[in-house]
């Protein structure tokens, strides 16, 4: 503990007592600060976690095949017009992005099951999910696998397409359930 020096001027002090007066001290000195950390979008494993929840998509829905140039659009009940034309232009940033590029069908689904467990958990509303458009194929796999797995919960409202600056017709924005 270092002594605080007393000024010698006598003057010094009595400008120091006219410039404090009125001033009451502070009732302590410490002050607790906690830094915000922004979410993280790794799934945190949970100590009472025996099990990791997934969400269960079938392959074993039957809609017609997209190709890769193919424009996609869903939309459950609820979600207004605006938010969903809004969401068309690309006027939304993507607070969460899933890149399932060179993945097979299996490694896409667990990380999609993972991604979509995780916006719940961080109460992400808007995603970008990057499928790619296909090695050379006129029916791209990932896009179609998941224009059958996002239809199939109902924490997904809506997606469509993304505009060219993030992906065009390899890609599609997700309006997720908060």
């Amino acid at each position: 503990m270092t002594k605080s020096k007393k000024p010698d001027d006598p003057e010094e002090m009595a400008v120091f007592r006219q410039a404090m007066r009125g001033i009451k001290p502070l009732s302590h000195t410490k002050v607790a600060l906690q830094k915000k950390r922004p979410p993280s979008l790794r799934p945190k494993k949970r100590e009472d976690e025996s099990t990791e929840e997934t969400f269960a998509f079938s392959d074993h829905e039957h809609l017609p095949l997209v190709t890769s140039e193919d424009f996609l659009e869903f939309a459950r009940s609820g979600p207004q017009h605006k938010i969903l034309r809004n969401m068309r232009q690309g006027h939304y940033e993507a607070e969460a992005i899933l890149d399932l590029h060179g993945k097979t069908s299996t490694e896409a689904r667990e990380s999609l099951s993972r991604f979509l467990l995780q916006c719940q958990r961080e109460s992400v509303k808007h995603a970008l999910i990057i499928h790619g458009k296909g090695r050379g194929h006129s029916m791209p796999i990932l896009k179609n696998k998941l224009n059958h797995w996002l239809r199939q919960t109902e924490h997904v409202l809506a997606f469509c397409t993304a505009t060219p600056k993030h992906g065009g017709s390899g890609a599609l924005y997700v309006l997720l359930r908060r």
